[in-house]
């Protein structure tokens, strides 16, 4: 019994003596922060493609065509919520000209194209950019949602590798 007692002794001892060996920082965890559509890594902005390559093996799953197309996404619905807020701001201002500029003919029973046109036009861009800002705004929640979740699952993992004590088992957030 003595002997399997220093048996187990022996190999503890050997296998925190390589453990402590291993080089730690070359399997360095170094989470990412996902802002917008842009990764961060320690506070440096990663590139297109060492972004999609973090997220090559996530979990066991290669999920970089994932990155991409929450990427492509969050992007488009960005595109619509701002050119659909301006559309709809430019056609409520000409809108307001065509209004405002009619007006001053108004008095005068003549009729403008100009101020026709600019109304019509205005109440045209108004209906225009309003639908793409409420198409927009969807888009870009259930795209940065995903980038979430994604962000998520590549910060979340289970490792095991050495830590300056030994062998570790760790969860990382």
């Amino acid at each position: 019994m003595k002997h399997y007692i220093l048996l187990l002794l022996v190999v503890v001892f050997s296998l925190n003596v390589a453990a402590q060996s291993i080089v730690a920082d070359s399997v360095a965890y170094n989470p990412i922060d996902i802002r917008g559509s842009r990764v961060f890594m320690n506070d440096l902005e990663l590139d297109k493609n060492s972004a999609t390559s973090c997220f090559s093996s996530v979990n066991g799953l290669d999920r970089s065509q994932d990155y991409l197309k929450y990427r492509a996404g969050y992007k488009t619905g960005l595109g619509l919520t701002v050119g659909g807020a301006s559309l709809a701001v430019f056609g409520l201002g000409s809108t307001l000209f065509g209004f405002v500029y009619g007006l001053s003919n108004a008095f005068t029973n003549s009729s403008d194209a100009l101020a026709d046109a600019a109304m019509y036009l205005g109440m045209g861009s108004m209906v225009v950019g309003s639908l793409c800002f409420v198409a927009g705004i969807p888009t870009l929640c259930v795209y940065k949602t995903r980038l979430n979740r994604l962000e998520k699952g590549y910060n979340t993992s289970l490792s095991i590798g050495a830590s300056p004590t030994g062998l570790s088992l760790s969860i990382n957030f």
